[in-house]
């Protein structure tokens, strides 16, 4: 058995999701591109070689015999337009944008786990209750019976409180139902196969003020998926950059040396080639490259625009639940359950009639039924707004 509390949950999430370690092998690219960047010279030197059967065919007779001659060559590539420095740039900012993705899959998955787990924790609060309700309409049942058994009322009020049983039984199979969905999809996240979980937590009615100023400025300076479009933007300011540098063509440096085909003679020496760039100075690329950096600042912009939208909506949404928790003062389900027993003696004291019993158990049920949502619905907008301002 498995005792899961919140944090429990999220480190076992952050250590054993499948998502996540996918997500993860990503800085190996990333990474990649870096060493690449940082080679020394991002060409392998080219060896050429040649070899081929040399025969007089005209002249002396003393002449007219098969020579073997061979040459070969070295050739290097180098570039001369600064693409290097822009090129580690690219890589390197690449790299930051990949860390700061996986930073924001990992505050997502941190605030998958935690909603999963304020539900399972209200789904239990309300199998509690169901069964709370069982025992209450057992009673009830039994009650009927006894005074059925003295005269005191007709058999249909029985009939009438066993169906009341047998709804509450329904309604608790219901909750469990419910219970073990939610299990399910948390094993999935947690990696945990079929073993025993027991959830351990409570709803809690508090939280630290924040005002909505101090959560925007947070938000703006933790929240990772921001600064993964601000790393992009920068990614794609390095390539166009890199692009232009690329227009000058790079130089390739040679040297050869070839066996003289008569006399064992040789010729040694040194070559030079640069492309004479008349057709492609590379004006595809750098409009792509102008078209991605664009599309990295607008993209940028949305996302910072977007993200106030979702704060402001996330706290006008938990300033409504606290507003609706705050209608239930502390200690109410005592006072739920105090009021249900007193009823419940009543009818067995013959003081109120089934109908009557049924009527405020029903009312009693469904405010307790609403105040757990209503605590339930506090605890998951204050995990969002969390979530929303970057806030762990």
């Amino acid at each position: 058995m498995i005792r899961l509390d919140l944090e429990t949950a999220v480190k076992f999430a952050l250590e054993r999701n499948l998502e996540l370690k996918a997500e993860r092998e990503g800085i190996g690219i990333a990474e990649g591109r870096v060493i690449k960047s940082n080679l020394f010279l991002q060409q392998n030197p080219e060896l050429e070689g040649e070899a081929g059967n040399f025969k007089v065919t005209r002249g002396e007779p003393e002449f007219a015999r098969n020579q073997t001659n061979f040459g070969f060559s070295l050739s290097q590539e180098f570039e001369i337009g600064g693409q290097p420095r822009y090129r580690r740039e690219a890589a390197q900012r690449n790299l930051e944008k990949v860390k700061f993705e996986i930073g924001d899959f990992e505050r997502t998955l941190r605030f998958r786990i935690t909603e999963l787990f304020l539900r399972l924790v209200n789904t239990q609060a309300k199998i509690k209750q169901a069964e709370q309700i069982v025992d209450l309409r057992q009673r009830l049942y039994e009650a009927s019976k006894t005074r059925l058994a003295l005269g005191d009322i007709p058999e249909v009020q029985v009939t009438i409180a066993e169906f009341e049983l047998n709804r509450a039984r329904s309604d608790l199979i219901a909750f469990q139902r419910e219970y073990e969905e939610l299990l399910s999809r948390l094993r999935t996240d947690l990696v945990l196969e079929n073993n025993g979980i027991e959830i351990v937590g409570d709803l809690s009615r508090t939280a630290p003020p924040i005002s909505l100023d101090e959560l925007l400025k947070t938000a703006l300076e933790r929240r990772p998926d921001l600064a993964a479009f601000e790393r992009e933007k920068k990614v794609t300011e390095a390539e166009e950059l890199l692009t232009r540098a690329e227009r000058i063509p790079n130089i390739k440096l040679g040297a050869f040396y070839d066996r003289e085909k008569q006399e064992g003679g040789y010729i040694a020496g040194g070559k030079i080639s640069i492309p004479l760039p008349f057709f492609d100075r590379k004006q595809a690329e750098l409009r792509e490259a102008q078209a991605r950096k664009s599309i990295a600042n607008l993209n940028y912009i949305n996302r910072r625009q977007t993200l106030e939208k979702e704060i402001r909506a996330a706290y006008a949404k938990f300033k409504l639940a606290e507003r609706d928790l705050s209608l239930y003062p502390e200690g109410a389900m005592k006072r739920f359950d105090e009021s249900l027993d007193l009823y419940q003696r009543a009818y067995q004291e013959r003081a109120i009639d089934l109908a009557d019993a049924i009527l405020f158990q029903n009312q009693v049920i469904e405010a307790r039924l609403k105040f757990i949502e209503t605590l339930t619905n506090y605890n998951l907008s204050l995990a969002e707004l969390k979530f929303q301002a970057g806030i762990e």
